[in-house]
C-alpha cells in the first residue's frame, strides 16, 4: 500500500502514516501539500495523509481548502504527539554546531532549548526531515537539524538531545485522504463538512441551532474568508454523532438553509488504525 506524505522520508507525516497504517507500507514523499493533494486526486497512491491542525500553531486552513478543492475524501484521522529532537552527523557535539536547520514551526517550538546555546544560528528550511537529509548527504559536521527520531534513523544521524520542544502537550492532527472514486463507504461517527452560508443576519446561529437539535456534537468550527467576496466566509465543521439517522436528517435540514455544503468525509474519530476499519476496500 502506497501512502503519500508531505516532506521527505522521516518527516512527521511518515511517523503518523506508520502509526495509522502500520509499517507494511510504501511512502511516496511530496515536498508540497499541493503535490500531495494532486497525487491522491490522480490516483498515484492508495491514500494520502495531511496535517490540518496543531495544538500550538492552530489550523492549517490552506490544507482544508486543498482537500475541498481537489474533492478528496477524508476517511480517517491520526493524532500524533510531536517530539522534536536535535540531531547531527555522528561524532558531532552540540558545541560543534554553528547552525541548526529545520522547518520554522519546529524552530519556534524549540527556541527555549536553544537559548542556552547563543552561538547556534537557527535557520528556517522547508521541511524537518529534509534538513536532516542535507546533513547526511553533504557530510556536514557543523550543522544540526530538528525533527523526528525516525528521520535520524533514516539518515544515520546521531541524536544529541531528545524531546527539546518547549510545550510537551504538542499534538498534530492528520487527516487520511482517498481518491473519491476509490473509496467505499464505511461505518462512521464523525464527519468533516465545508459550508457557505447565505448572507443574512443570524444565518450561522440558525445552522448551529439546527445541528444541536439533533443531539450532534459540534467538535470544531473554523471560518475562512472567501477570496473575492468581502465579509463572506466559508466554514469548516467537524461533528460527532451516535445516531446515523439523526445525522442524515441534520444534513438534509441545514443543506436547505445554505448556499453550499460539501461533506469532506464521514469516518471513525480518534486514532483508529486502518486495519481496524470494518470494510472491504479491495
Amino acid at each position: 500500500m502506497q501512502i503519500a506524505i508531505q516532506g521527505v522520508k522521516g518527516a512527521f507525516h511518515e511517523v503518523a502514516a506508520r502509526n495509522y497504517f502500520g509499517n507494511d507500507i510504501d511512502i511516496l514523499p511530496m515536498l508540497h501539500f499541493s503535490d500531495l493533494a494532486e497525487s491522491v486526486k490522480n490516483g498515484d497512491c492508495d491514500f494520502g495523509i495531511m496535517a490540518v491542525e496543531n495544538t500550538i500553531s492552530g489550523t492549517i486552513h490552506a490544507n482544508l481548502n486543498l482537500i475541498r478543492e481537489h474533492k478528496l475524501v477524508v476517511c480517517g484521522e491520526e493524532y500524533l504527539r510531536i517530539k522534536q529532537n536535535l540531531v547531527a552527523k555522528k561524532g558531532t557535539k552540540i558545541e560543534d554546531l554553528n547552525e541548526v536547520h529545520s522547518h520554522y514551526m519546529a524552530i519556534n517550538q524549540t527556541r527555549k532549548f536553544f537559548k542556552q546555546y547563543p552561538n547556534i544560528h537557527l535557520v528556517d528550511s522547508i521541511d524537518t526531515a529534509l534538513s536532516m537529509k542535507e546533513i547526511a548527504e553533504n557530510n556536514l559536521d557543523d550543522r544540526g537539524g530538528i525533527g523526528s527520531l525516525l528521520a535520524a534513523e533514516h539518515y544515520n544521524l546521531e541524536v544529541l538531545a531528545e524531546s527539546i520542544e518547549t510545550n510537551k502537550k504538542n499534538y498534530t492532527r492528520f487527516l487520511i485522504l482517498r481518491n473519491k472514486k476509490k473509496w467505499k463507504k464505511q461505518a462512521s461517527n464523525k464527519a468533516s463538512i465545508a459550508l457557505i452560508l447565505d448572507n443574512h443576519q443570524g444565518s450561522l446561529a440558525e445552522i448551529l441551532t439546527a445541528i444541536a437539535s439533533y443531539d450532534i456534537d459540534l467538535s470544531k468550527v473554523e471560518s475562512v474568508p472567501l477570496v473575492g467576496e468581502p465579509w463572506h466566509y466559508q466554514f469548516y465543521l467537524d461533528v460527532l454523532f451516535d445516531d446515523t439517522t439523526k445525522y442524515k436528517r441534520m444534513i438534509n435540514e441545514i443543506t436547505a438553509k445554505l448556499d453550499r455544503l460539501d461533506i469532506l468525509g464521514e469516518y471513525t474519530n480518534g486514532n483508529q488504525s486502518y486495519s481496524k476499519i470494518h470494510h472491504n476496500d479491495n
